[in-house]
């Protein structure tokens, strides 16, 4: 099947489920069902633009109406008008925290994470490469120049939690290979200010704008319920909804194993 236009492919996954979806879910299933094969490096944020822009475009002539946060469905399908969610409704309680210079663009404070990467993943050269994708067949995106807060974890528990702000992430994990938390860490998870763009390429021309309390608030219930798990939250944090990234091994590694596997081979010749 020939690429469909993100629109038609959008359209094609609704028809088909006959229901509301979340954008994550729609690029999901749009990579699944092969409606395209060029996604890019953020394929939600891209289902998700072109919903938005489509519905604020044409208004109630739209094929696509919004029913709740980030749920999407096409309008035949509506049972009644009032399911609609405006778009004061979606942004209330938000405020800009982000823009960058000189086009005006606001972001939320964590713009992508990653929960329990695998240390034995990352090859820890001198600035190591920290690489993820959106969604399987995403292009990969390299977090090492990413800020943020970042936690290390053993396999019993979090041990320690750190900000990488005068240092990149990379350089901040890298330290800790070898200092005394060296041999006491195995996963990490991080939490990145920088958002990424469709090219796969951080954000880094951004300025700091208008820190709410509130914003506070959410960033550090937000990080904590994604880092923590508590068993009585039954939500993830508010404001992360199609922003974590997979981890992907270092090609280094992979490279690593395939020489162990073929000398391992050519010992028992």
């Amino acid at each position: 099947m020939a690429d469909l236009k993100w629109k038609e492919a959008i359209e094609k996954v609704l028809e088909e489920e006959k229901k509301s979806l979340h954008y994550t879910a729609i690029a999901e299933l749009i990579a699944e069902r092969s409606y395209r094969k060029s996604l890019g490096a953020t394929p939600q944020d891209t289902v998700s633009a072109n919903l938005t822009t489509d519905i604020n475009t044409n208004k109630e002539k739209s094929i696509f109406a919004k029913v709740d946060r980030g749920y999407y469905i096409l309008r035949k399908f509506l049972d009644d008008s009032s399911q609609l969610l405006t778009d004061d409704e979606e942004i209330k309680g938000t405020e800009t925290i982000y823009e960058t210079k000189p086009k005006k663009e606001s972001y939320k404070i964590i713009n992508a994470f990653g929960i329990y990467w695998n240390r034995n993943l990352v090859h820890w050269k001198t600035t190591p490469d920290l690489l993820g994708i959106q969604q399987i067949g995403a292009s990969e995106v390299n977090f090492k120049d990413q800020i943020g807060i970042y936690l290390l974890h053993d396999s019993r528990e979090t041990i320690y939690v750190g900000q990488a702000i005068d240092q990149t992430l990379g350089q901040r994990l890298k330290n800790h290979t070898t200092d005394r938390l060296g041999g006491r860490w195995d996963r990490f998870s991080w939490f990145g200010f920088y958002p990424v763009n469709e090219n796969g390429k951080l954000n880094t021309d951004i300025i700091f704008k208008d820190l709410t309390v509130q914003n506070l608030g959410d960033i550090l219930e937000a990080i904590l319920i994604e880092s923590i798990e508590p068993r009585q939250n039954r939500k993830q944090g508010n404001l992360f909804y199609g922003l974590e990234y997979l981890q992907q091994e270092a090609p280094e590694i992979k490279k690593r194993l395939k020489e162990q596997i073929i000398r391992e081979l050519t010992d028992k010749l």
